[in-house]
């Protein structure tokens, strides 16, 4: 692919390449060799020429419009060849300023600083084992239960709760009545008092003044009656899925278990179906 210079938009471009004019232009381009672009965006550089001969180099995006280069490279003059300070100067653009900080910069430490503190540090570690030792040094000795040995192969034995020394009668509470017995005591005397109380409450509400008997609406009884239906159904689908071979005790337990209460079901429903006034007490 070849390089097309254009100045002007109206000229021919179809033969420019063997007028003199482009190879002059090519000529005096062919002093800086061509920069490789780079593969990434970000690492674009934009290059400015400088008139003291130096290139800037500033930052910018990637140019949009970019060709495969010249057609045919053009070379270096033979004197330019070898000559001290003859390559490419390249200068960055200083435009970076650093913003102004409201609180003062902290001071380096100093090495010597940083040691020492390294040092104290070091020395401030404890040392678990000799810790360890030196308490139990200086803890006190502990001694061993008393114990006793009465057999031929000297076999020792606690003598705390063996019965030969006295150890209850030098109690506080030898000779005294326990607590469960004096609380039992009291609970006993003060039964028949209660239900004292007890049966006159209840001879206050057994009376037909204070006793309020209300009747069941139907609405109620419906929705109990449908509770009971749905509870029944749920309790006879757990029986009938459970096993057919009882050799436990546990699945006896809950077969009979279930049994009672479908029966007790069944006798609440009809209770319920064959009496339509039902009066209920508020007590």
């Amino acid at each position: 692919m070849s390089l097309v210079y254009i100045t002007r938009h109206y000229e021919n471009i179809k033969n420019i390449e063997s007028s003199a004019e482009y190879y002059q232009f090519m000529k005096g381009n062919s002093t800086v060799k061509p920069r490789r672009s780079c593969r990434k965006k970000d690492k674009s550089r934009a290059v400015i020429k400088l008139s003291d001969g130096k290139i800037l180099l500033t930052d910018s995006n990637k140019s949009e419009h970019k060709t495969m280069g010249y057609s045919a490279t053009p070379l270096r003059e033979p004197c330019e060849f070898l000559r001290k300070n003859g390559g490419v100067k390249w200068q960055r653009k200083r435009d970076h300023t650093c913003p102004k900080r409201d609180e003062p910069v902290l001071p380096v430490p100093r090495l010597e600083d940083l040691k020492k503190e390294k040092r104290d540090k070091e020395k401030k570690k404890v040392n678990f084992i000799k810790k360890n030792a030196q308490c139990i040094k200086n803890s006190p000795a502990k001694w061993h239960s008393p114990k006793y040995i009465d057999f031929h192969t000297g076999t020792p034995r606690e003598l705390k709760n063996s019965g030969l020394v006295p150890q209850y009668v030098c109690s506080e509470a030898y000779g005294k009545v326990p607590c469960y017995l004096r609380l039992y005591k009291k609970l006993v005397t003060d039964k028949p008092e209660v239900c004292k109380m007890e049966q006159v409450q209840l001879a206050e509400r057994c009376k037909f003044k204070d006793a309020s008997i209300r009747q069941l609406p139907l609405e109620e009884r419906d929705n109990i009656l449908k509770g009971l239906k749905q509870h029944f159904n749920n309790v006879f689908k757990a029986y009938q899925a459970g096993s057919l071979l009882i050799d436990t005790i546990s699945k006896r337990l809950r077969k009979s278990n279930l049994e009672k209460e479908l029966r007790q079901l069944e006798h609440d429903i009809f209770l319920l179906e064959s009496n339509p006034i039902i009066y209920v007490s508020e007590y």
